[in-house]
């Protein structure tokens, strides 16, 4: 009986094959010299560098330029194939690591489709040449990146067209970005916070996805949602300065303070409101708080008392008052309409007092009226104390009359000194 040859068992230190090693056969077989238009085998190399980052092999260039100093352009001559047979302990001082990693390196640029082995009988590399042509060899045959030129030069390009236009997504990201910024400090000092805020914590929220998204698609949908978020938020903080909501911007439908010489005036007024059509009818004036009076408060705020007819002053005076002065600080007369609602005619009047003590470099860019805001907002919280801030100005008067008094005081002492001593004498 014949003996069937079979094989029998795990084929023991073979190579064990993959479909991608089977493919790179294949491609080794399909590729005959350099592709058009490449004189020397470097320029594959070098597009190879182009197409590994897209590619996901990076980490095998440093093998496959290894591989390259082996390599010459005759080797790549259409009825030549360029073998390589370099050993693992070449390649292993080459690339400064051992051994074992190389033939790591050289299991995954065949599972790559890199490189396709040519093995021998005794698995052992080796070659010889004669007048500088291979004769026989036994290695790795770089033929595969010869095949594969046209999808390298493909993939390179369209990772770099998708590189520059995450770059530029990016940088359209960091403007908008900065655009919101400053979005978002408008409203702040103009109080319109609470009016966009939820537009920006949607803008806050699309600008955190940004760094994580990596398809040039998805960042350019990305973009678009954000930048109709921005002209969204510009259109409504647009709307508010037309409708008077924001510093320097007269208000529609409130009629101001106008201040007059009759102190018999009603102490009732009417004031329209900017979002209704009904006119709101405020409160009656409130009594002088004890610690203060109208005629004090003139003393305290001199500004204040240039809009003051003569005769003692009270409180519907000052507050006639403290309206003219507003508009003269740059305070729209609706902000001081608002601020007599929600304060009270005669806190609303110190108010105005008190700013008009405080030098112009105190109020930086938001100038008079975001300070009133600032003070409606404190009040709001219930963290605004007027009591407070009338006791500092009257500590820093007192202060100045006691300086001006020891000032006065040595001008004179040193001219009456002589005298005193001529007396005596």
């Amino acid at each position: 009986m014949d003996t069937i040859m079979v094989p029998r068992g795990t084929a023991i230190g073979l190579r064990k094959l993959t479909v991608n090693h089977l493919a790179a056969h294949r491609l080794a077989g399909d590729a005959t010299g350099l592709p058009e238009g490449m004189r020397h085998p470097n320029q594959l190399l070098a597009l190879l560098r182009r197409a590994a980052p897209f590619l996901g092999q990076t980490r095998l260039l440093p093998l496959m330029e290894a591989l390259f100093r082996f390599t010459q352009p005759q080797d790549w001559a259409p009825e030549a194939e360029p073998i390589v047979w370099p050993s693992n302990e070449a390649l292993a001082l080459t690339l400064d690591c051992s051994e074992r990693h190389v033939s790591r390196l050289l299991a995954a640029a065949i599972e790559a489709r890199l490189i396709a082995p040519r093995d021998g009988t005794d698995r052992k590399r080796r070659g010889w040449r004669e007048q500088g042509r291979i004769v026989a060899a036994w290695g790795f045959s770089l033929r595969p990146l010869a095949a594969r030129h046209t999808e390298f030069l493909s993939v390179a390009t369209a990772g770099e067209a998708g590189r520059r236009a995450l770059q530029q997504g990016r940088r359209a990201g960091r403007r908008l970005a900065q655009s919101f910024s400053q979005l978002r400090a408008l409203a702040a000092a103009t109080g319109q916070e609470a009016a966009v805020e939820g537009l920006l914590l949607a803008a806050a929220a699309q600008l955190g996805t940004l760094r994580r998204i990596e398809a040039p698609a998805a960042l350019e949908a990305a973009l678009v949602a954000l930048g109709g978020l921005e002209a969204t938020l510009r259109q409504r903080l647009e709307t508010a300065v037309e409708s008077g909501k924001m510093s320097g911007s007269p208000d529609a439908g409130v009629r101001p303070l106008i201040p007059t010489k009759d102190s018999e005036e009603t102490r009732a007024s009417t004031v329209a409101g900017p979002d209704c059509s009904a006119p709101v009818v405020e409160a009656a004036w409130e009594e002088a708080p004890a610690t203060l009076s109208a005629r004090e408060l003139v003393r305290l705020a001199p500004r204040l008392g240039g809009w003051l007819g003569a005769g003692r002053p009270d409180w519907p005076a000052v507050s006639q008052a403290a309206s003219t002065l507003a508009q003269e600080m740059g305070i729209p007369p609706g902000l001081y309409g608002q601020a007599c609602r929600r304060l009270g005619r005669q806190p609303a009047a110190l108010a105005v007092a008190l700013i008009s003590t405080r030098e112009p470099a105190h109020f930086h860019t938001a100038g008079p009226g975001g300070y009133l805001r600032g003070m409606l907002r404190r009040a709001e919280r219930g963290e605004l104390h007027l009591e407070r801030s009338l006791h500092g100005l009257r500590e820093r008067q007192a202060s100045a009359m006691r300086e001006l008094t020891a000032v006065n005081y040595h001008q004179t002492a040193p001219s009456r000194g002589p005298e005193k001593c001529d007396i005596l004498g």
